[in-house]
């Protein structure tokens, strides 16, 4: 294959792999402002404990910027109802210790769940002996049929703590895939503002990378440099992980932000591609007829959709294609990971 195809291939791969990084910072500061992953773990609890009617009181405008100011009411648990279980539970003093005054637990391990659980119900009913006499006192038949049938021919409270965990992790498995997909969502509107912001036209940069041998040379000879200093990056940062978490259990959808030497990388990429304002396809829409103007416009906007769902795809996606690329055109070997952090989230 002709190296310059694999050039202008390399210069858009490193392209969306430098704005896949940045909108996967961006994701990850309105995740932590917002609470999304708090939220999104309780809204898990309340589907857990099929208390489906306090969902509607995380949604909205309102309660996203109580959460953005931490005020109490961005978890409102006590317009749950006194009789509600999951505000029990999330108010238990194992649960709300680990997190910060303000805030809410972004994960919690399903042994630590349990036990909430399983002392929230014995403090309401009484230490009762057996399990099946326990959950008969539950006013909530769903949940005690769930229990019931995960607990079998089994009876001591042990096994149903046990059942317990087993429904919390189910629950939780699907609650992460809830968090990816609207993670997805986001990432691809950041993207957007991205394209949008930096006129990053994938249309117009493809052609220039095109017609201009050079532009595509350096692109792809600057892609095989932050593929190599990304690659140096993620084994530190995954070294210096593995030495902090040993022996820690870790949530499985809580990415790591992107470090600042990466954003670095993939700043200097885009700082390098012919791309910002002013555009040259916008640049005399007052002298073209209407017609020209309008087929400029609808190109323009379709670069950055374009720019925007490939960005969206995520940097591990990128980052292999960057590493096949290059061991294609010679220049350096395949890295033998992904970039750690983004996500199916990624995009925690």
């Amino acid at each position: 294959m002709s190296n310059h195809y694999l050039d202008v291939a390399l210069g858009l791969s490193a392209t969306y792999l430098a704005l896949s990084l940045l909108c996967s910072a961006s994701r990850e500061a309105i995740a932590s402002l917002f609470q999304s992953r708090a939220k999104m773990l309780l809204d898990g609890v309340l589907t857990l404990l099929y208390e489906p009617a306090g969902l509607a009181l995380l949604r909205g405008i309102l309660p996203s910027l109580r959460r953005l100011l931490r005020r109490e009411g961005g978890f409102d648990l006590r317009g749950l109802g006194s009789d509600s279980l999951a505000a029990a539970v999330m108010s238990h003093p194992l649960i709300t210790g680990q997190a910060q005054a303000g805030r809410m637990p972004s994960y919690i391990p399903s042994t630590m769940f349990a036990r909430a659980v399983m002392d929230t119900l014995q403090q309401r009913y009484g230490r009762q002996t057996s399990a099946r006499s326990l959950l008969a006192q539950l006013n909530n038949p769903a949940l005690q049929r769930t229990l019931l049938a995960l607990l079998g021919e089994a009876d001591d409270l042990t096994a149903l703590e046990q059942a317990l965990c087993n429904w919390y992790d189910t629950v939780m498995a699907r609650t992460t895939g809830w968090y990816k997909r609207r993670s997805q969502s986001v990432l691809f509107g950041i993207a957007l503002v991205f394209a949008v912001a930096l006129n990053i036209d994938t249309l117009a940069l493809s052609q220039r990378l095109w017609s201009d041998e050079n532009t595509a040379q350096q692109s792809a000879e600057l892609a095989a440099q932050m593929s190599a200093q990304l690659t140096a990056q993620m084994a530190e940062q995954a070294a210096a992980q593995a030495a902090a978490q040993m022996g820690q259990p870790q949530p499985p959808s809580e990415p790591a932000a992107p470090s600042p030497a990466m954003l670095g990388a993939a700043s200097a990429q885009l700082n390098s591609l012919p791309i910002g304002w002013p555009s040259a396809r916008l640049g005399h829409l007052a002298q073209q007829s209407t017609g020209a103007a309008a087929g400029a416009v609808l190109l323009t906007a379709l670069g950055w959709l374009l720019t925007a769902f490939a960005a969206s795809l995520g940097a591990p996606f990128w980052f292999d294609g960057v590493g096949w690329l290059l061991a294609l055109r010679g220049t350096g070997a395949r890295p033998a990971s992904s970039v750690s952090g983004q996500g199916a989230q990624g995009q925690r």
